[in-house]
């Protein structure tokens, strides 16, 4: 293109831009760009038609945290249980009460005696409540004997 030519295009704003349109480069780059506006028009409908399942699976998943956070709450009280349980019934807490138990008994039975020789009570209810008392007091201490040899 001459220098006149150009002249005449920088004044003629219509020409100018009919020149550039004219152009087989500038159209391909107008195609292109319509093109990708009228996939980003539909990419846009396609997300928007998928708002409500986006907006179904969101609830559902605040849903399943919810049971979940009621599940980890349900499983820390459950191993809070096992572990009382655990203390309680762990072999040095029962020879504890094992030993606690027989004193007990020891003492009731030492009671019902005195109570006997000091003529508080007959010789039959002496005998129908010292003998058990008596006998559960052995029991326990052999009991106690025999998980301290075993080493509780």
């Amino acid at each position: 293109m001459s220098k006149e030519e150009l002249e005449k295009l920088m004044e003629n704003d219509a020409a100018l831009v009919e020149y550039f349109e004219g152009r087989d480069d500038i159209k391909r780059l107008q195609e292109g760009r319509q093109k990708m506006v009228e996939r980003n028009e539909e990419l846009a409908t396609a997300n928007i038609s998928l708002k409500p399942q986006l907006e179904e699976k969101q609830q559902e998943l605040i849903e399943l945290y919810g049971e979940l956070e009621g599940q980890r709450n349900e499983l820390a009280d459950l191993q809070q249980q096992q572990q009382a349980l655990a203390d309680h019934y762990a072999p040095h807490n029962i020879l504890s009460r094992l030993k606690i138990a027989a004193s007990e008994v020891e003492e009731e039975s030492e009671a019902i005696s005195e109570s006997f020789l000091n003529g508080d009570i007959v010789i039959d209810e002496f005998l129908k409540t010292y003998i058990p008392k008596k006998s559960l007091c052995h029991s326990r201490r052999a009991k106690e004997e025999k998980m301290e040899r075993m080493g509780i």
